[in-house]
C-alpha cells in the first residue's frame, strides 16, 4: 500500500529532473538559466535592465545577465570566487561604434574601483573589441581562469590576460560605484 502512494511522487520527481529549466524572459528576450564555461555549469545569478538618461527620459539600453558556479550575493563573494563567470548584455537599442566606445569608456572611467599598472592599455584593448550594435545583439564577457574573453553575437572579438583586469571589470558591476546601483542588486539576485 505504501509503495503505491510513493510511486506517483517518484514519477513526478523524475519528470521534474528531466524537464529542462524554463528560461528567464526579460523585455521579450529569453535567457537560459544555465551556461557551460570550460566544462563547468554556471547558473543564472541575477539579471536586470540598464537604463540611461536621454535628457529627462530614461531609455532601456540592455538586459544584463550574470552567471556563476554558485550563488554570489555580495561584492566580496564575487571577488573571492575563482569563477568562471559569464555576463551577457542583450541590447534593446542599436548603437553606433562611437556610442559603443563612449559607453564602455564612460563605464570603465566612472565605475572602476580597481586600478593597476597597465589598466589604461587593457582598457583601450577591451574597448577596441567592440563596434556598432544592432537591436537584439549580444555582447558576452567570459571570465575564465586568468583570461577575460569578449564575444559579440557568439564571435570571439579578443581577450585580455590577468586577474587585475578581471577585478576592474567586476568592480563596474559590483564595486562601490557601480554602473547602476539597482542593476548591481539585480545581478547579485538581492
Amino acid at each position: 500500500m505504501m509503495m503505491s502512494k510513493l510511486l506517483p511522487l517518484t514519477l513526478v520527481f523524475s519528470f521534474a529532473l528531466a524537464t529542462p529549466a524554463i528560461p528567464l524572459v526579460v523585455e521579450g528576450y529569453k535567457f537560459p538559466t544555465q551556461k557551460i564555461v570550460s566544462g563547468k555549469e554556471l547558473s543564472l545569478n541575477g539579471s536586470g535592465v540598464r537604463t540611461v538618461k536621454l535628457g529627462p527620459l530614461p531609455i532601456k539600453a540592455y538586459v544584463a545577465t550574470f552567471y556563476a558556479s554558485e550563488p554570489l550575493r555580495s561584492e566580496k563573494a564575487v571577488l573571492a570566487s575563482p569563477g568562471p563567470f559569464q555576463f551577457d548584455f542583450k541590447f534593446l537599442k542599436g548603437a553606433s561604434d562611437k556610442q559603443v566606445i563612449k559607453a564602455w569608456t564612460a563605464q570603465l572611467e566612472a565605475s572602476n574601483t580597481h586600478s593597476y599598472d597597465g589598466f589604461e592599455a587593457d582598457k583601450k584593448k577591451f574597448i577596441s573589441m567592440f563596434g556598432a550594435l544592432s537591436k537584439g545583439w549580444t555582447q558576452t564577457i567570459v571570465i575564465d581562469g586568468d583570461e577575460t574573453r569578449a564575444y559579440e553575437n557568439n564571435k570571439l572579438k579578443g581577450s585580455i590576460e590577468g586577474r587585475a583586469f578581471q577585478k576592474s571589470f567586476l568592480s563596474l558591476w559590483f564595486g562601490k560605484k557601480p554602473v547602476m546601483p539597482s542593476l548591481k542588486k539585480d545581478l547579485l539576485g538581492i
